[in-house]
Order: structure tokens, then C-alpha cells, then sequence
């Protein structure tokens, strides 16, 4: 079973569990500011939820941007740390100007991730500099 995170939406973040090439399982959640709290128990909420474990996983792949800034980056270091913990590889996809859909992606990726290594890790795409602002008073 593969893990895919879609976190270059605006807003909304999508998780998807893949079996040979094709969707079997999907959860998507608005990620307003939310992302490092929710993720990885999205992800457990996922496996728990096709009775899977993080151990069955047998690789990651991930739009690595552009997307939102803090969306692109909670993802990179949360797909990374499973890749490294779990040893199986991750695969970053940049949907730059192609603005592909989310069936192309998953078959561009597992594509790609047939030829992956482990021990590879990916690392986030932005399309800009970060807006940061001061934080409020």
C-alpha cells in the first residue's frame, strides 16, 4: 500500500491510500493553519480505517509544491520522517504549471516511485518567497 499527500490545494489538504497504481481510499480536511495538528492523524485515522498499519506501507508520494507554504513544508518533514522511520521511499511531484488532477498524479507518481530509492528524501518546491508577517499583539 502506498501513501499519497496532496498539500498544494489552498485550504484543503488530501490524503490517499493506493493499491497498485489505483485509489482505494481517500480523506480530505480544510487545513486552514491547521496541518501540523491534524496530518498524521489523518493518516493514522486512514490506515487504522482499511485496518492497516504504518509498517504496511511500502512508499510515499507527495506534491512537494507549490502550494501553501506552511501545508508544503508540514508535509516534506512528515513524509520524510515515515520514509526514513519506516525505510521505503518517497517521491516528491511538483504540479507546477501543469495543474494536473488528482489521477494523474497518483499515476505519475507511482510511476516514479517504482524507480525510487530509499534513503532519498524530498525536499519542498514554493513558486515564491514566504509572506511572514509579525505576529499580533
Amino acid at each position: 500500500m502506498v501513501l499519497f499527500i496532496n498539500a498544494s490545494k489552498d485550504k484543503q489538504l488530501d490524503v490517499f491510500l493506493i493499491n497498485k497504481g489505483k485509489v482505494t481510499d481517500k480523506v480530505s480536511f480544510m487545513s486552514d493553519f491547521k496541518v501540523s495538528e491534524k496530518l498524521l492523524g489523518v493518516i493514522f485515522q486512514l490506515l487504522n480505517k482499511n485496518k492497516l498499519k504504518f509498517k504496511d506501507l511500502e512508499g510515499i508520494i507527495t506534491i512537494s509544491g507549490p502550494g501553501p507554504f506552511t501545508s508544503i513544508r508540514i508535509s516534506a518533514a512528515i513524509v520524510n520522517a515515515l520514509a526514513y522511520a519506516l525505510k521505503i521511499p518517497v517521491i516528491g511531484l511538483k504540479n507546477k504549471k501543469l495543474k494536473l488532477n488528482d489521477n494523474q498524479l497518483v499515476e505519475i507518481g507511482w510511476r516514479k516511485l517504482e524507480r525510487a530509492k530509499i534513503g532519498e528524501y524530498i525536499s519542498p518546491f514554493y513558486d515564491q518567497k514566504p509572506n511572514i508577517t509579525m505576529a499580533k499583539k
